[in-house]
């Protein structure tokens, strides 16, 4: 089940999401139907309540709301204008470039169990919803291990920061809470699995939240 929590936020992360397709979701049950949060955590209710308001939206302002969410879309995930890419090798990198070494060593993890990234060159191996999709292949397979070993070694290490600056500069609610819905569920997974011994990889980079560079400035 925690699979699928995971599969469902990286389907969210991965393209942008009609407006129609998010309140057709909203109203089959999410976000109340993750398993990895209780339905009375803030994250689910603060996505719920977003959910519920764009299901409520009156016909006539569908237009712009359509046009804000793909602004925001376009910012986070595409022109990277509110410096928060989803993208670890932007967060870990000693420039905050695409393409880095952080990127090639989550691709060197992936390729130890097997997996390939088809669509790299539009979305690099590094890319959230590439990584959410990684930890729920391993939990259906039952590497629970190996699972927190990436999320503690990869995933965990800059998605705090990235959920940080999008709540911060995301101007729909919708991705504000998506970012930190992810992150709750991320961490309420990681909590779950074993204790693992983990040696992050060293990398010419800071994980602090500075205010430089073109992913988080």
């Amino acid at each position: 089940m925690a699979a699928e929590d995971l599969r469902a936020l990286a389907w969210l992360h991965e393209t942008e999401r009609a407006p129609a397709v998010l309140v057709e979701l909203y109203r089959s049950g999410f976000p109340q139907t993750l398993c990895l949060l209780p339905p009375e955590h803030v994250g689910v209710l603060k996505m719920a309540a977003t959910l519920a308001a764009l299901a409520d939206t009156a016909k006539e302002e569908v237009s712009r709301c359509t046009d804000d969410l793909a602004a925001d879309y376009a910012g986070i995930y595409l022109t990277h204008a509110l410096r928060a890419a989803p993208y670890e090798s932007v967060w870990r990198d000693e420039d905050q470039l695409m393409m880095q070494a952080p990127t090639f060593a989550v691709r060197e993890f992936y390729t130890r169990h097997g997996v390939v990234v088809q669509n790299w060159r539009h979305q690099p191996d590094d890319h959230l919803s590439h990584q959410l999709r990684f930890v729920a292949l391993l939990l259906e397979r039952g590497e629970r291990r190996e699972a927190a070993r990436f999320l503690r070694t990869h995933l965990l290490v800059w998605l705090p920061l990235f959920a940080e600056k999008v709540e911060q500069r995301a101007e729909t609610r919708f991705y504000a809470d998506l970012a930190t819905l992810s992150l709750a569920c991320v961490q309420s997974c990681v909590a779950s699995l074993p204790s693992v011994a983990v040696i992050p990889p060293v990398f010419a980079a800071s994980t602090s939240s500075s205010e430089t560079g073109c992913g988080i400035g």
